[in-house]
């Protein structure tokens, strides 16, 4: 098991060969055990300590701490025939972390922490791929304070200008990637001018181009002929020709816990969804900019809208723009269809954040927190991987991930606690690598009844820190 997260760091370069190794070996004792805290995750005083300089030394940056897996990244991109980049901004809320230097306000000025900007990439058919890209900001009390006049400062001083430099580190992947498809994908605060500014700057000077799918947030004016009033964008699209329907689930999104006096209420129920789509080639009125014109870009817009939907709920609708050409009902079901691939970011940041306990993080110095944050969504990122691909390659032997002490101890408990195919006091047979996901899960709470789902990656966490204690003990027994 720690082979995986090491051969993400193989490649380290922290200006000194020792520190390299530390870092494999911090990383390898937190991914054993993502939910403790980095002094649990080591095994003893000296090795904690160690890994507190190494998170705090000046040679140690976010940069260099991804440099070794964005290498990867590209290396496993390269054999897919179309790579989806998903951004999204999450809050690591550190309020109760008094002493933590470098924190800034979040929604209000009682919370403090920092925004995480990821940028997460998938296939097409949702293998993790890895984290492309992180951008750790924290919002001064002076910016908090302006509210409304931040609208008036310079694009490139907004805080919102994080989506046009995330689709321009997605060009910088697709020029590595010549003869493979890249997608930009963002929800609704993704949706800038300056980004189809970009994309259209690009195709202008040639060479591999990222595309987008973007979730549209402003009606925006559209350019008609001179005369005539300009047309909406969503009325645009409402009256546009319907191209057929598309058919998926959705899951229930529940109402989180009631925080600081505020209470969002349940969104949708879990449910199966018919849209009928609609698609039209659209060029939007250019934005007011102040020293500068902005050029005109043309590109598509589709509509999906949810067909009877529950009485009492939202009819689910999505109005996305994109750089892909869409003409026909295929096509806009994979625009769809990409873009649903949006919630695995979501998912990502639910398992850094409640996986690897992130917001639970006791370091004071700003630098360290920093390279903990980067270094857990690696982490985080290495438990999605072996989620999905106990799923995908279920037949590989588990060796192929786990060690011999891992597989080897966790078998022997789940043949005395009876919850596998082993007898007590038979000689082990290796798993294959879908039957000890399987056994992790159960270690982890996974009840795994018939018609269960797949186990997620709550259980794995969960049950990989019990694999961990196993393995030491099995070590200890047989090697002394």
């Amino acid at each position: 098991m720690p082979d995986q997260i090491e051969d993400e760091f193989l490649e380290v370069d922290l200006g000194d060969k020792r520190l390299d190794r530390r870092l494999s070996r911090v990383a390898a004792r937190m991914f054993a055990t993502p939910g403790a805290s980095i002094a649990g995750a080591c095994r003893a005083w000296g090795e904690t300590m160690a890994a507190y300089r190494l998170l705090d030394g000046l040679k140690v940056t976010p940069q260099a701490i991804l440099a070794p897996h964005q290498r990867m990244i590209v290396q496993r991109a390269a054999a897919e025939p179309c790579v989806l980049v998903i951004q999204d901004t999450t809050e690591i809320d550190l309020s109760s972390m008094k002493t933590m230097a470098g924190r800034g306000p979040l929604n209000d000025e009682g919370r403090r922490g920092f925004y995480l900007h990821s940028l997460y990439a998938v296939s097409a058919a949702g293998l993790p791929l890895g984290v492309l890209e992180t951008t750790i900001l924290a919002r001064r009390d002076e910016d908090f304070r302006q509210g409304a006049a931040r609208k008036h400062h310079p694009v490139e001083e907004k805080e919102s200008f994080r989506w046009v430099q995330g689709y321009l580190r997605t060009q910088e992947l697709a020029r590595q990637l010549p003869q493979r498809e890249v997608i930009s994908i963002s929800d609704r605060e993704g949706d800038m001018y300056e980004v189809f500014t970009a994309w259209a700057q690009v195709g202008q000077k040639g060479g591999p181009r990222a595309d987008w799918i973007i979730r549209a947030r402003q009606d925006r004016a559209l350019e008609g002929p001179p005369l005539e009033a300009p047309q909406k964008l969503f009325a645009a699209l409402a009256s546009a020709p319907e191209l057929g329907t598309i058919d998926f689930q959705v899951v229930a999104k529940r109402q989180p816990k009631k925080r600081h006096g505020t209470t969002v209420q349940t969104v949708r129920s879990g449910r199966a969804v018919r849209q009928r789509l609609r698609a039209l080639r659209i060029t939007p009125r250019a934005p007011y900019r102040r020293g500068k014109v902005l050029p005109p870009v043309s590109f598509w817009a589709v509509l999906a809208e949810e067909i009877d939907p529950p009485p009492g709920e939202e009819p689910l609708s999505w109005l996305l723009l994109t750089s892909l050409e869409v003409t026909t009902l295929e096509a806009a079901r994979r625009v769809i269809a990409f873009y649903l691939r949006r919630w695995d970011i979501e998912v990502f940041h639910r398992v850094l954040k409640t996986g690897c306990r992130v917001e639970q993080i006791q370091l004071k110095e700003e630098r360290a927190v920093r390279n903990s944050l980067t270094l857990y969504t690696v982490i985080a990122w290495c438990l999605l991987y072996l989620t999905h691909l106990g799923r995908q390659c279920p037949d590989l032997p588990c060796s192929v991930v786990f060690t011999a002490a891992e597989w080897q101890a966790s078998c022997t408990v789940a043949a005395n606690q009876k919850i596998t195919g082993y007898k007590k006091g038979q000689p082990l047979r290796e798993p294959s690598l879908g039957e000890f996901i399987a056994l992790i899960a159960r270690l982890g709470g996974y009840l795994c009844r018939r018609g269960d789902k797949p186990p997620g990656a709550q259980a794995i966490w969960q049950g990989l820190a019990r694999v961990r204690d196993f393995a030491c003990a099995w070590e200890a027994i047989y090697q002394h």
